[in-house]
């Protein structure tokens, strides 16, 4: 489906989300199934983390964080890094308050402390949302030789 809202589209991706991040451990090597799988879920979910609705956003976010269990799904991800995390470091910059074509600062200077914790970073996102970002971002980092460079941009 095209829109991301349906819900059957969803629910799928939740349950092909849990038994792909099964059989990427239970396995001792990769089966085809789950590699002509991967990159298909992994363009959905691109469509969930790019849409406004940030409830859409983090589910994406944490389906992207339960795939990336090893090496292999790292590197598919990797491979499909305009679709994928190209929205997430839009949310990041969405969070420290830049749009996306400025080079601003992480401190905008435009709220408190007390206000930025009761609604929301910058543009709206919320701190869950923005941990989920995290450590997505974090559990690439593992894969220093193959993302080293390009994180670093």
């Amino acid at each position: 489906s095209s829109n991301p809202e349906d819900p059957i589209p969803l629910l799928t991706s939740s349950v092909l989300t849990s038994l792909i991040s099964n059989a990427l451990v239970a396995q001792n090597k990769q089966s085809p199934q789950v590699d002509d799988a991967l990159p298909k879920l992994y363009t959905y979910l691109a469509t969930l983390a790019k849409s406004s609705d940030a409830g859409l956003q983090d589910i994406a976010v944490q389906e992207y964080s339960a795939l990336l269990r090893t090496s292999k799904s790292k590197q598919l991800f990797w491979k499909q890094r305009k679709e994928t995390l190209d929205p997430q470091v839009d949310i990041l910059r969405n969070a420290a308050g830049a749009g996306k074509d400025t080079e601003s600062t992480l401190w905008s200077g435009g709220a408190s402390i007390r206000s930025a914790t009761e609604a929301g970073l910058g543009g709206g996102v919320g701190i869950q949302l923005l941990y989920h970002v995290l450590m997505v971002i974090w559990q690439l980092s593992f894969e220093g030789r193959l993302v080293g460079k390009g994180l670093d941009e």
